[in-house]
């Protein structure tokens, strides 16, 4: 007798812990994921910006931006998370009111 295929939903029956939908990086966005494409686009933006910006007081700042790059390549938005959060003596912002 042939064995039945499962489908998604019958495949997780009685399991207490199913996969979580995780985060689709690649096409549009999929049922239970986010769409990654525009986020990676705006931190090519800034990421392009901070590079591109010639103040040499900048420099160290660019050098760490491309470590942070080399070590994430392919995921620009993870590099320029790592870069912020690099930054030395950064703290939360104030708040204006």
């Amino acid at each position: 007798m042939p064995k039945k295929l499962l489908s998604a939903a019958e495949s997780h029956q009685g399991n207490p812990w199913p996969a979580r939908s995780g985060i689709h990086a690649v096409g549009g966005p999929v049922r239970g994921r986010v769409n990654l494409e525009p986020i990676r686009h705006q931190s090519w933006e800034i990421i392009n910006a901070i590079l591109m910006d010639n103040d040499p007081e900048g420099s160290e700042i660019r050098n760490q931006l491309r470590r942070c790059l080399n070590k994430n390549r392919g995921n620009p938005e993870r590099a320029l998370l790592m870069h912020l959060m690099s930054m030395p003596g950064r703290s939360a912002p104030a708040i204006i009111d």
